[in-house]
């Protein structure tokens, strides 16, 4: 078998090394929506993420579903994952906070609710104008069901949850990882 991280010679699908990177992530609030997340988004679990949101590694998001559940808690009704832009999503081919809501939804036995809709292009860096980077935005398809928790793969600045739970309503957001709080 082989690591899913570091692609070394492993007996499980995280080997020793992988493993000991880990790090648990505070519970966080950002932007008044309450995040729960397994790991800082640091070593092996942001490898983990990229093989996931670059690579599409086939069963993945079963594994982090895996870490996931225990985080969901009881009151959870509905899983809402926050989508990727249609053309990030064309490119790499996944969207990663569905195919964790998916794997997490089958080990939980609740719904995923497809109540969000993002744009379909947005300008993901600077450029050589210097232009600002789009803002993420959401537009509801259908109402989310009352204790809905929103699903991602990370969460860095919280701009793109919070962006999210405006339009869906929810204030839980479960993600596999969580960059450090910034204060």
């Amino acid at each position: 078998m082989t690591c899913v991280a570091c692609r070394q010679a492993s007996p499980g699908w995280l080997c020793t090394s992988c493993r000991q990177t880990l790090v648990m992530a505070p519970d966080q609030v950002r932007g008044g929506v309450f995040v729960r997340s397994a790991f800082v988004h640091e070593a092996a679990a942001r490898l983990l993420v990229h093989r996931l949101k670059y690579e599409a590694v086939a069963g993945i998001a079963d594994r982090m579903a895996m870490v996931l559940e225990p985080l969901l808690g009881t009151e959870a009704t509905a899983l809402v994952p926050i989508p990727r832009v249609t053309a990030r999503r064309w490119k790499y081919g996944i969207d990663p906070a569905a195919a964790l809501a998916t794997a997490l939804a089958r080990r939980a036995e609740i719904p995923v609710v497809h109540c969000l809709r993002a744009r379909f292009w947005v300008r993901r860096r600077a450029g050589t104008t210097a232009s600002p980077r789009a803002l993420p935005s959401f537009r509801l398809r259908m109402p989310a069901p009352a204790g809905a928790v929103l699903i991602d793969d990370v969460v860095t600045t919280g701009t793109t949850l919070v962006a999210a739970s405006r339009v869906a309503g929810s204030r839980l957001a479960i993600t596999f990882t969580a960059s450090k709080s910034r204060g």
